[in-house]
């Protein structure tokens, strides 16, 4: 009857391993250039949203790596023609999800640790 008791954390055990198999295979085919050109899209429709100064360009987004463990990279994205008000900053997590974003009209909007997209 010991073994019953083993049941649990068996399961539990496998659950785990098909989760990490599954983020490996996402994590696996996600470049470093795949969310910057994600998150200057982004930044383009955040920019026609806020009317925010400057001419928007896929060009002006740039990364950096994040100094915080649960944080990947920082997009920020910056028109060239402005000084620093109209700048649009992006947090993503590991798997390439948006933890958060700030910029003009935005303040600093938190949204948790998000699924990738696809």
């Amino acid at each position: 009857m010991r073994v019953l008791r083993w049941v649990p954390i068996g399961i539990l055990a496998l659950l785990l391993a098909v989760m990490g198999f599954r983020y490996g295979v996402i994590r696996q085919g996600m470049s470093e250039n795949d969310v910057i050109t994600l998150y200057a899209q982004i930044y383009l429709a955040d920019h026609a949203a806020s009317s925010a100064a400057g001419r928007a360009s896929s060009s002006d987004c740039s990364a950096r790596p994040a100094p915080a463990v649960w944080t990947w990279l920082v997009v920020r994205c910056q028109p060239q023609d402005t000084g620093g008000d109209a700048t649009f900053t992006y947090r993503v997590n590991w798997l390439g999800g948006l933890i958060d974003a700030s910029g003009p009209g935005r303040g600093r909007q938190e949204t948790g640790p998000a699924e990738p997209r696809t």
